[in-house]
């Protein structure tokens, strides 16, 4: 395994950094909303008004990307996030600082990659079951794929998809795009006659080469699968 995507303690790849992870005022926005229903129900109503009830500083861009977001596609980002049980209490009751050390632990600790050998000790690798979080990210994904047709009128295309930009900016972070072994899913645009009808999506999981280690998407897997 390649040693820019192994983490531990101290240190993080770059492009682990950009791609893989929220903006981390919108990580605790989402993970603190997940376990407090009042909380939720204020961010889903003002997330800025959420932020600065909790004393969180957004940067410029967490808060393009939380005013842009529909309450319905927040609702859905909340839905899927993960909080590991042990984290539970401090994003229900604690400061932001707390939350905030908590964030950049797991940032530094969580590989992109199953199966890298644990370490022992303070340098130890925590694990996220990653297959669950790329059926979680591709489950949002077909979310924002129905609003983005309800808004434009058609599926996003194969060369949208494939493009170096955000085909979702107004609608989801970057890192959504991206399964947790730092590959952009397989998606693919159904046509009949030159118009979109329908779409393909998976991950690759974990070992490329492996055709019965891919990921079908979690909705209706059987009208989207390849």
């Amino acid at each position: 395994m390649d040693n820019k995507f192994r983490t531990i303690v101290g240190g993080r790849s770059s492009d682990h950094r950009d791609r893989n992870n929220f903006p981390r005022g919108i990580e605790i926005l989402l993970k603190k909303a997940k376990v407090d229903n009042q909380f939720r129900a204020l961010l889903l109503k003002n997330p800025i008004e959420a932020a600065n009830s909790i004393d969180l500083d957004l940067n410029d861009n967490e808060k393009k990307i939380v005013e842009s977001t529909s309450k319905f596609m927040l609702e859905r980002m909340v839905k899927n996030i993960f909080v590991p049980k042990h984290h539970v209490k401090t994003f229900a009751t604690s400061n932001v600082a707390a939350m905030l050390a908590l964030v950049l632990a797991s940032t530094a600790l969580i590989p992109t990659h199953a199966g890298a050998e644990r370490g022992n000790g303070a340098e130890a690798i925590e694990y996220e079951d990653d297959f669950q979080v790329a059926e979680d990210k591709m489950g949002v994904i077909q979310e924002v794929l129905e609003q983005y047709k309800l808004d434009h009128g058609t599926y996003l295309s194969t060369e949208e998809w494939l493009s170096e930009s955000n085909p979702f900016d107004k609608y989801l972070p970057h890192s959504y795009l991206y399964d947790p072994w730092e590959r952009k899913f397989h998606y693919e645009a159904v046509l009949e006659e030159d118009r979109i009808v329908s779409y393909k999506l998976e991950s690759f999981g974990e070992d490329i080469h492996n055709v019965y280690d891919n990921i079908a998407c979690p909705i209706d897997a059987e009208d989207h699968s390849f």
